[in-house]
């Protein structure tokens, strides 16, 4: 079977799956959301990190036919914990293609319709990258604050035009990439840019999201440093969303969140979903 037939195979049964990483206000640790992230618990029993898949969904034309099964899986996951949490948001990741064609504006608009969820409650992820045509991105991006969401420049700073984006499109929110966190710590210093990016991002009044914290001590630094959030395996990892409301402590909720989908013939569980040899990035 080749891969486009593979693809297909696995959006008829139902192969992707939807997680939760959760997001904590570095200010006093609450959990303040989640980003959706998903994995493809393929026929075979072999569990994919999206690193692994969605570069070649996107070339066999099946990339946003994942998009919104994550939209909609979210929401029926989700809806009835934001709803009765309006504090609480989650973030999706929307591919550049989407924002250039203005495709996911009727797509979000759908979801939500159904799902009574306030639009400030889906903060929606944007990576940067080539694919991105400023001028039409700007324009549904404007649409997209105007209709309530708010919008995240992903994986900044690894990219080639970061402060570009950041001078041209509108964004609420700086994803800072696990890379910059990565040697907060260890006996190599700080990232030399680290301290520009918070400063940058302080002065264009956006709030600050850290990816890929690990350690307590990568915690106070960001914390010191007035980074808003943090997500990371120091907190959690990756969730279904009924764990994702126990970690929470929203126990009321649980009766209605759907049952674990089978893995290997028994509950889809957290460790089979990020085991520890074998870590999966958070985007």
């Amino acid at each position: 079977m080749n891969k486009k037939a593979h693809f297909k195979r696995a959006i008829q049964r139902n192969e992707f799956i939807v997680v939760y990483q959760p997001i904590v206000a570095l200010a006093d640790g609450s959990c303040t959301g989640a980003e959706v992230l998903v994995r493809w618990q393929r026929e075979d029993g072999a569990l994919l990190g999206p690193d692994r898949f969605l570069p070649d969904a996107q070339r066999h034309g099946y990339l946003a036919a994942i998009t919104d099964l994550v939209l909609a899986q979210t929401l029926a996951d989700m809806a009835p914990i934001l709803r009765s949490h309006p504090g609480l948001h989650v973030a999706v990741n929307i591919p550049a293609q989407d924002i250039n064609s203005g495709r996911i504006l009727k797509v979000i608009e759908h979801h939500l319709a159904g799902a009574s969820v306030a639009p400030r409650q889906l903060w929606l992820e944007i990576t940067e990258g080539s694919s991105m045509e400023t001028a039409a991105c700007r324009s549904v991006m404007e649409q997209l604050r105007r209709n309530g969401h708010l919008l995240a420049l992903d994986d900044f700073g690894t990219g080639y035009s970061s402060l570009r984006y950041l001078h041209e499109l509108p964004c609420d929110v700086l994803k800072l990439d696990r890379s910059f966190v990565t040697s907060i710590g260890t006996e190599l210093p700080p990232h030399p840019v680290l301290g520009c990016i918070i400063d940058l991002a302080r002065k264009l009044k956006l709030k600050i999201v850290a990816e890929g914290v690990e350690t307590a001590v990568q915690a106070r630094y960001l914390e010191k440093q007035a980074v808003d959030y943090a997500q990371g395996w120091h907190y959690a990892r990756p969730m279904l969303a009924a764990e994702f409301a126990r970690h929470c402590g929203i126990h009321a909720l649980l009766s209605s969140a759907p049952a674990a989908p089978a893995v290997h013939g028994g509950p889809l569980s957290v460790l089979a979903l990020d085991p520890v040899a074998a870590p999966v990035s958070a985007d």
